[in-house]
């Protein structure tokens, strides 16, 4: 079992996500007050991250003190009944929260075998759950199963940048697209999109769709969700 995945994202109309990059829009104080006021329509209570977007919310990278040597590694949950979640991915130990929340949400660390004792035990220290997904990379589909199992998750929303997204859609673990069009062509060239999947061009399509709902939010901005159908795993 694993929790039903909505990726949720605001992009221009030519699929570039940096909002910081659009000036204001029409009708919303910042691009922000849009991506936050729809999301939070859904109702769920747990979001998902890749560990270059998790990185805005941490401390600074101070060296880590030394773990005790009689340290034990594994899974730890340190708020099983918390009940809002802000789950990043951290597969080499990177990041450096001092407190267990984002905006009042526990944060929970998907981590693999690469990193180290002393930085587990700093999670601890600070609060913050953690559970191992992989030796070396991320394994998507442990990480969902964990999350299910140890949070008891039945909905997630998917709000990571182009690679991460574009990883969980590889997988196949994105069951809905909520997309969000705003009225700004970005232009630039390079600049990360909605999904961004390495390596040469595929030989058809990531995924493909059926509409569910279709509306226009104030400012000329288009509300569309998706169902993946079709899961085009490669």
């Amino acid at each position: 079992m694993r929790p039903y995945v909505i990726c949720h994202m605001c992009t221009s109309l030519d699929g570039r996500i940096l909002g910081n990059r659009w000036g204001k829009l029409p009708g919303y104080k910042h691009e922000s007050e849009l991506f936050e006021t729809t999301a939070a329509s859904f109702g769920i209570g747990a979001w998902l991250v890749g560990t270059t977007t998790m990185d805005e919310f941490d401390g600074p990278k101070r060296p880590l003190p030394r773990a005790p040597r009689n340290f034990k590694r594994g899974d730890y949950i340190a708020r099983p009944d918390a009940k809002t979640l802000g789950i990043g991915a951290d597969a080499k130990g990177v990041l450096r929260f001092q407190t267990d929340e984002v905006g009042g949400d526990h944060v929970v660390l998907l981590v693999t075998e690469r990193v180290s004792n002393d930085y587990l035990a700093h999670l601890q220290a600070a609060g913050v759950s953690y559970l191992f997904c992989g030796k070396k990379e991320i394994d998507l589909h442990t990480a969902l199963r964990k999350l299910a199992k140890g949070f008891k998750l039945r909905k997630l929303m998917l709000q990571g940048g182009g690679k991460f997204n574009g990883a969980m859609l590889k997988a196949g673990l994105v069951d809905e697209i909520s997309h969000i069009t705003v009225p700004v062509v970005d232009g630039g060239v390079g600049v990360t999109g909605m999904f961004d999947i390495p390596g040469p061009p595929p030989r058809r399509a990531a995924a493909t769709l059926r509409l569910m709902s279709q509306r226009v939010l104030r400012g000329g901005a288009i509300w569309a969700r998706y169902r993946v159908v079709v899961r085009h795993t490669r």
